[in-house]
């Protein structure tokens, strides 16, 4: 049974007063928990608490009268945060960077619902300072087991997101790698997007946004994931096979990482791609359409598109058959299309957007 009163009261007889205690009308001090106590609340050992402390700053704020230090409950949760982002792979000097700097407003919302506590606790208290960086086979926990696989793969994707957002703050290219590939050695690449790396870039974007994240974070971000998802086209160039599916962004959209992460996935199914990017002005496309005839071009849009879409009517010179995957949030609903040869077909998520363009004698490839 946990003390709850980390300071433990002297018996005094009546009437004896104690130099510790506050003048009248002096505001009473917080009471703090020593590192034993500390170690036993959160399961975390206590040389791993000494040395978070002595070599990373993460450690007791509060002196005692007698100049023992003592645990806050703010230290306390700078101290759960950091368990929480060293067992995901986040190097403990970065891990702890990142903590120091956000407020309490800030720990408070990474911690609560915190689902995977339990796992992370034991992870800290059976692998001490977790400062080794990010293992082939993942994260272990106490018997080697992933962290994330104690609470599912849901818990687990969000422990990755929160500790890729913490790899942003401090800037930290490497430990944001070596993240990206461990979630790509253990999911498939639409998998990894959907779970993982979309709500990590939406969760940067919203930080910047609401100006708790520098620019420079969130470019960070978005180009090492670039690297990372061009480097599995090349690894799988040479699998690739027929007529190239076009890739491109509506004429006035800017992101482009869905199409990355698509054109990822299909070249690890064995299909080739054009990649045209961001930004293609609509008779650009027309002319790359026609110059290589794909059987079909996924368009991606993320601002509001015309419900009357002029993309439509530069199609009408194409005189075979040619499916128009059209996704992103953009696209209004009810789109009607082009005439002529050229079909639409809208779709509402990654793996449609595969399904649609994934050739069926293409899955033996898989």
């Amino acid at each position: 049974m946990i003390d709850m009163n980390p300071q433990p009261a002297v018996s005094r007889e009546p009437g004896q007063t104690d130099p510790a205690d506050p003048e009248p009308g002096e505001r009473q001090p917080e009471l703090g928990w020593p590192v034993g106590a500390v170690s036993e609340r959160l399961a975390i050992a206590a040389p791993t608490l000494r040395s978070w402390d002595r070599r990373h700053g993460v450690g007791p704020s509060l002196r005692t009268r007698g100049n023992h230090r003592r645990y806050t409950e703010l230290d306390i949760r700078r101290v759960l945060l950091m368990s929480r982002l060293t067992a995901q792979g986040v190097p403990a000097q970065s891990a702890a960077d990142s903590v120091l700097a956000m407020d309490a407003a800030s720990i408070a919302e990474r911690l609560d619902g915190d689902r995977g506590l339990t796992a992370l606790r034991a992870a800290a208290s059976a692998g001490g300072d977790a400062a080794g960086g990010v293992e082939s086979a993942g994260v272990a926990g106490r018997g080697g087991a992933p962290v994330g696989a104690r609470e599912g793969p849901e818990q687990e994707a969000i422990d990755l997101v929160e500790a890729i957002v913490a790899a942003a703050r401090t800037l930290d290219a490497r430990t944001m790698s070596l993240l990206y590939r461990q979630v790509m050695r253990r999911r498939e690449v639409g998998r990894a997007w959907v779970e993982v790396f979309a709500p990590a870039l939406r969760r940067v974007g919203d930080l910047w946004q609401e100006g708790r994240l520098g620019v420079q974070s969130e470019h960070l971000t978005s180009e090492l994931l670039q690297s990372e998802l061009r480097a599995v086209v090349r690894a799988n160039r040479l699998r690739v096979a027929g007529l190239p599916v076009v890739l491109a962004s509506a004429d006035d959209e800017q992101h482009h990482l869905p199409l990355l992460a698509l054109e990822a996935e299909l070249a690890r199914h064995g299909v080739a791609s054009l990649f045209l990017g961001p930004r293609v002005p609509s008779d650009a496309l027309v002319s790359a359409l026609r110059e290589s005839q794909p059987r079909a071009v996924f368009l991606w849009a993320s601002l509001a598109r015309p419900q009357d879409e002029p993309f439509w009517r530069d199609l009408e010179v194409i005189d075979w058959p040619l499916e128009v995957v059209i996704g992103g949030p953009g696209w209004p609903d009810g789109v009607a299309g082009p005439g002529g040869p050229a079909s639409v077909t809208r779709v509402v998520d990654f793996d449609a957007a595969v399904t649609a363009l994934v050739p069926k004698s293409a899955g033996s490839l898989r």
